[in-house]
């Protein structure tokens, strides 16, 4: 729609001013009168005449201006489209959160009914098992919670996307992307910067067009007089140009000069922010990437023994159901840390990306 009211204004700007025509019928009721006929008819049209260079700054400025409506619309496509690839990955989070929780309290379930084995046995006290009761009650709690944020999450996407009351579902798993490393130079050509120069470009040209509309209107006329009872006919040739007096068009100028100004400024900010976008997301790509692989070479090959550890430690009575409800949380935790840290590393190659204007659907 914005590129459809910059072609209409596009369409205004190459427009010529339409001629008048005017029509005069007199009759003469007595004989005082300027003429002495008894009817006499007149006509006469006018045609407004723009001054050189008028028009045709008029209508370059117009076709910068579509140019700068379509730029602006890929940059908007380019950070919507990593707006939702980060509101995914989120509800991807909310979901592996909720799944993780689900988990553990089935291995609670059957940790409890160890614990009441072990006491129907007389080997396990009633403080264990309201120990594994109060631990299981809390992760309801949390299951309870992690369902209300995965809810939000959902409608966080369906909102973003413009879809009321959908309710979507991720579908994979957290893994990081496969991207290529961008270059030192990488980021200068990034949609937004481009579109924030189409913009000034715009700018400075409404500028030139406000300074040529700042010259006097000029009109050239002519037309034709002719009488009725005796007959006679005259014809009429004149111009006509504004006298600017009062209204100058000094504002509309002054309001151009500052719009090209203010699209300077935003130039330069968005140039400066697009660098340093690419700069800080390709850092945390980098430092994000490194944590997750040191978190899956030191802690993930441990997690599958950490349980099967607790779990025959307390069955031979060498632990207390402490540290078997130790285990499992550290398990759960240890799950929630990694798809964290997944996540984040997932959304620093979409800003990185979206940074690098790989998701524009029309790069220049």
């Amino acid at each position: 729609k914005q590129i459809a009211l910059a072609q209409a204004q596009r369409t205004t700007a190459g427009a010529y001013p339409n001629p008048s025509v005017s029509f005069e019928r007199a009759r003469q009721p007595g004989e005082q009168s300027n003429f002495g006929s008894a009817l006499a008819k007149q006509w006469s049209v006018q045609q407004q005449i723009l001054l050189p260079g008028q028009r045709s700054s008029r209508v370059r400025a117009a076709d910068l201006g579509v140019d700068a409506a379509r730029s602006r619309l890929s940059a908007t496509a380019n950070d919507l489209t990593a707006d939702a690839g980060a509101a995914y990955v989120e509800l991807l989070q909310a979901q592996h959160k909720r799944t993780a929780l689900e988990q553990g309290m089935a291995d609670l379930d059957r940790l409890r009914g160890i614990v009441a084995g072990r006491q129907s046995a007389g080997m396990a006290s009633r403080y264990d098992l309201l120990r594994v009761d109060i631990e299981l009650a809390d992760w309801r709690t949390q299951l309870a919670e992690a369902e209300a944020d995965l809810t939000d999450r959902q409608g966080q996407l369906a909102g973003l996307l413009g879809f009321p009351g959908w309710h979507p579902r991720g579908a994979g798993e957290l893994r990081a992307l496969q991207i290529a490393e961008p270059t030192p130079s990488a980021g200068g050509d990034s949609p937004s910067v481009i579109a924030s120069r189409k913009e000034e470009a715009a700018a400075l040209a409404r500028v030139t067009a406000a300074r040529r509309d700042r010259l006097p209107n000029f009109s050239l006329s002519g037309g034709q007089f002719w009488t009725v009872q005796p007959y006679g006919k005259t014809y009429s040739l004149g111009f006509e140009i504004e006298v600017p007096l009062f209204d100058t068009r000094r504002g509309a100028y002054q309001q151009a000069r500052a719009e090209a100004e203010s699209a300077s400024l935003q130039r330069t900010l968005t140039e400066a922010q697009s660098n340093a976008d690419v700069e800080r997301y390709r850092a945390q790509v980098q430092q994000r990437s490194a944590a997750l692989a040191q978190f899956e070479q030191q802690l993930t090959p441990r997690l599958p023994q950490l349980q099967q550890m607790a779990d025959d430690a307390y069955r031979l009575g060498r632990s207390t159901v402490l540290e078997l409800l130790d285990a499992t949380r550290v398990r759960y935790q240890t799950s929630l840390s990694r798809a964290e840290l997944t996540a984040n590393l997932m959304e620093a190659q979409l800003r990185l990306q979206a940074a690098l204007g790989e998701f524009a659907p029309v790069r220049p």
